[in-house]
């Protein structure tokens, strides 16, 4: 195929608008966000182990818990989303006596005892599934966050915290 001289201007003209058109499509999929889609945070969650440690001087609870599925996030917005399935202890495969949740936000260092926020109550339901949606208070800056989660609101033990297992 050929083009003219006269005709390469127009060409040059239909590959850029044809650029442009999926740029924009691609930025109208995404919302116009960055990469993350405004995500401040994003991270799965644990359960406690005996052998953990504290953090922020909140300490583990005194058995062992387990979580099927779970995730958490925090948008620029202040939007806050923890989403637990099958969070139950892990000697019996139930929740015991735990019938609600919350979940606090710390930042570093590990010596501050003072959560930036604190979100839920929620029921935590009997197969351990619960989910916290909550408009919070973004820190202007946060280095190393982390998520505890809380058996019926006691503050000063967690039964999970963001992190992973391999």
């Amino acid at each position: 195929m050929t083009f003219s001289k006269k005709s390469f201007p127009g060409v040059i003209l239909v590959v850029a608008a044809s650029s442009a058109l999926v740029f924009s499509l691609q930025a109208g999929a995404s919302g116009g966000h960055h990469e993350g889609n405004g995500k401040l945070f994003r991270s799965g969650l644990v359960g406690n182990l005996l052998t953990d440690p504290p953090i922020h001087t909140v300490t583990r609870a005194g058995a062992e818990w387990v979580i099927d599925k779970s995730s958490v996030t925090l948008s620029r917005k202040g939007k806050f989303d923890l989403r637990v399935k099958g969070l139950v202890l892990a000697s019996t495969g139930t929740t015991g006596t735990v019938t609600t949740i919350t979940a606090s936000f710390f930042c570093a260092p590990d010596s501050d005892p003072v959560a930036k926020f604190v979100a839920g109550p929620v029921p935590l339901a009997s197969d351990g599934d619960a989910r916290i949606h909550q408009t919070v208070t973004v820190p202007s800056r946060c280095l190393a966050p982390v998520v505890l989660v809380h058996p019926n609101g006691g503050a000063t033990r967690y039964i999970a915290v963001s992190g992973f297992t391999s």
